[in-house]
């Protein structure tokens, strides 16, 4: 009876939480215009960086991933750049020459771009130009970022040639000294990566270059339509500046890029187009079917706290003809306890006999002490995907609406009550495992049952919460499950045996002793 309060009662606490999800606003993006020594910057907040732009040269002089997932840090990306992570406050290498930094734009102060009016085709959408005339063109860069999207940056170089005849364009993307422990220039040839620049003629499409290490990836890509050419050499400070090179015809020409500037994940580098670039393990492989399963659902519902508890129910019920077994098998354990540690006492001088006597305990009652180990195996490697899916799926979870009083489940829960529900649905399970009637679980084993929810909580708190709500949703699935096995079993025991015959069952475990009685 207690265990189906107790499912009940935690059934309801779910399905009043639920009720109470709310639906946050779609990702959000702004800017302001700062006057800094005599020149506009124009600063652009998006949900996962931000990014500085100034008119000295209509550059991109600060890319700072502001959203840090569980197990990374925040970073800056442009060569050159500090940011102080507290104050957001930025430090600049002298010779250093930003993104998109132009060859005519380089003398001693840099080329005064006019930066024109930014606008805003919809709310999740900025569009920033700057411009320059030059006495054989008028040149026009152009950046367009999204609220939504998953570190890409869109950079348009508008070339209006009034020379006659074409006009050769070299664009840096940074510049930097190579040092062994920092990201490392990457180049994509024919769709292939590389670390080797290829000779021209050697190659048939050149597909970008940038920087790259296990962590983070600043790299710029020719969009389809665009003919560029890889820039790498010498300046005269002796650094190494890497960029692209184009020709303008005459006329109006414009050269699309698209710029990738966040963390090296598959899923986000896919999402650029960047895909090849980053090449996976098999762990890695093996969650990316995981994700989309989840992101299905996610775009079946509208939230990721829905989509992680479809996830978890579907589990939960193809794997309950196994987990019934499991269950089945800890019950009858638990139940038998008493007689086998009377066995146990009884034939401690003969342990081969004890065996025997154990095994025909094991036998009648029809339990294999091993029965329960292989669908705890098997249902391992789902809540380690699940585990590993969700943060490695955190930028699409922290873009996505809030659920519940969480606004990003990609982060700990702000007020910890995913926590402390969870660790509280754990020790009802721990008791449910350990009901009075088995009386004979030392109180050493029992505590360490209850301390060890305590003890996860206090190491993991600061996990993803929608881990957290996964787990809670595990646990009280299993607690139910739980439940319904040992009412389960309860029927059954009910309708099968006497009270006399199960008295005298339990009187005697070793009735057919034989000689060894008076080992005992």
């Amino acid at each position: 009876m207690r265990n189906r309060h107790f499912a009940w009662a935690l059934a309801g606490v779910l399905v009043l939480a639920v009720a109470l999800c709310a639906v946050a606003a779609e990702p959000k993006i702004s800017y302001v215009i700062v006057e800094r020594d005599g020149v506009n910057e124009i600063e652009v907040t998006t949900p996962l960086a931000s990014y500085i732009f100034s008119e000295r040269g209509g550059v991109l002089k600060s890319l700072f991933l502001s959203f840090a997932p569980y197990g990374s840090t925040v970073a800056e990306l442009v060569p050159g750049t500090k940011t102080d992570p507290n104050t957001l406050a930025r430090q600049y290498v002298a010779d250093a020459e930003f993104p998109f930094l132009l060859d005519r734009d380089r003398d001693a102060d840099g080329v005064r771009y006019a930066l024109l009016p930014p606008t805003q085709p919809d709310p999740e959408t900025v569009l920033i130009e700057f411009e320059a005339r030059f006495d054989d063109a008028t040149l026009t860069k152009r950046y367009t970022l999204h609220a939504g999207a998953f570190y890409t940056l869109d950079v348009d170089l508008v070339v209006d040639n009034g020379s006659g005849a074409p006009i050769d364009v070299a664009m840096a993307l940074g510049n930097q000294i190579p040092k062994s422990g920092e990201p490392g220039l990457v180049y994509l040839f024919d769709d292939r990566p590389g670390t080797d620049l290829l000779a021209r003629g050697s190659y048939f499409s050149f597909d970008g270059l940038g920087l790259m290490d296990k962590s983070i990836v600043f790299f710029l890509s020719p969009v389809e339509g665009t003919a560029a050419s890889p820039l790498v050499e010498r300046t005269p400070a002796g650094t190494q500046r890497f960029g692209v090179a184009v020709r303008a015809g005459d006329g109006v020409s414009t050269f699309r890029f698209s710029l990738y500037g966040g963390r090296r994940r598959y899923l986000p580098m896919e999402d650029a187009g960047l895909a090849k670039l980053d090449q996976p393990g098999y762990g890695a492989r093996s969650m990316i079917p995981v994700i989309q399963f989840l992101n299905m659902l996610y775009r079946a519902t509208g939230n990721y706290g829905w989509a992680i508890i479809l996830f978890t129910l579907l589990t939960r019920v193809l794997l309950f003809p196994l987990m019934r077994k499991q269950y089945h098998s800890m019950a009858k354990m638990q139940r038998i306890q008493p007689k086998l540690k009377q066995i146990q006492q009884r034939f401690k001088d003969d342990r081969q006999l004890m065996q025997q006597k154990l095994l025909e305990v094991y036998r009648k009652e029809g339990v294999n002490p091993m029965g329960g180990c292989l669908p705890m195996l098997i249902q391992l490697p789902i809540i380690f995907l699940i585990w590993r899916a969700i943060l490695y799926a955190s930028e699409q979870i922290h873009l996505s609406p809030g659920f519940l009083w969480i606004p990003d489940l990609s982060l700990h829960d702000p007020y910890f009550i995913l926590v402390v529900l969870t660790t509280a649905a754990m020790i009802v399970q721990q008791w449910l495992m350990t009901p009075p009637t088995a009386g004979e679980t030392s109180g050493s084993q029992k505590l360490i049952g209850y301390v060890f929810p305590v003890f996860m909580a206090v190491l993991l708190w600061k996990f993803p919460a929608g881990l957290w709500l996964y787990y809670l949703l595990t646990t009280v699935a299993q607690v139910g499950q739980q439940a319904f096995v040992n009412w389960e079993m309860a029927r059954a025991d009910a309708g099968r045996l006497t009270p006399a015959a199960a008295s005298a069952d339990a009187d005697d475990p070793g009735a057919d002793d034989g000689p060894a009685e008076a080992g005992g």
